[in-house]
This record gives C-alpha cells, structure tokens and sequence, in this order.
C-alpha cells in the first residue's frame, strides 16, 4: 500500500519560508545553470562558500537542497525564475547578516567565473543580485 511509497518528492519550501542554508543554495543553483549547465567548477565553487558560509551545515541537507533548487530552477520560465530569485533574494536579505550578505559577492563572483565564461545571463543575475543586496560583486569578464 501507500504506507512506505517512495514516489513522493522531498517538498521544496516556498522562498518565504527557506532556511538560510536553502536560500543561498538556491541563489547559487540559479548562477550555476543560468549559462544552461552546471559544471564540476561551479558545483566545488558552490561546496567552498557554503562551507564557509555555514561551517556548521550538514552536506546532505546542503545536497538535498541543491538538488532541489536544479529541478525547481529547471521547470521555470525565464520570468518565472526571474520573480523567484527576487523572492529568493528577499528572503536572503531578511535572514543574512550585513556581514555575511557582503561576504556573499567574492563567493558569486568565483561561481560566475568558476567555468572560465561568464556569461551574459550569468551577469544579469549578478546585476539583479548588487541591486537587491546592495553589494558589489567584481566579476572578471575578460578572461
């Protein structure tokens, strides 16, 4: 019977309600796949800063989020994604640290330029994420 089927998936929190550990992985889920792949680079880039950001984390729930965040992000229209990452953002901004809110632009930069291309879809995340955030993000776009 129903009693231990496993065909329902884990349920993914709206923005509003993410945990900081899941709001910044979705916000980092959305760089990653802007440029429609998400490379070995950009994962390590992904594993360092959360670590940094969360040293206390477990990395299955990190994963788990990860996961969640790639096949959310991937089901979504473009205008869609656009107004998820602005809710992803809010929710970023009331439950960061000014602190850590800064320390969040060398960590998306090294995402950005983790696969050695940084796209203009890429750009435009990182230009939504400065406004929102009111930080500044050093993307080397010359590489």
């Amino acid at each position: 019977m129903g009693l231990f089927n496993s065909n329902k998936k884990p349920a993914v929190n709206n923005p509003e309600n993410m945990s900081p550990l899941e709001s910044v992985t979705h916000l980092f889920a959305a760089i990653q796949i802007a440029d429609q792949e998400a490379s070995y680079e950009e994962k390590e880039s992904w594993i360092r800063a959360i670590s940094k950001l969360f040293p206390e984390h477990s990395s299955d729930r990190a994963e788990n989020f990860f996961n969640q965040a790639h096949s959310v992000l991937a089901s979504q229209s473009s205008s869609d994604k656009q107004q998820y990452l602005r809710s992803v953002l809010e929710r970023i901004n009331s439950l960061l640290s000014k602190e850590k809110i800064d320390s969040l632009g060398p960590m998306i930069a090294d995402i950005v330029e983790a696969d050695g291309i940084v796209m203009t879809s890429e750009m435009e995340i990182v230009y939504l994420v400065e406004e929102m955030l009111d930080i500044k993000i050093n993307v080397n776009e010359n590489d």
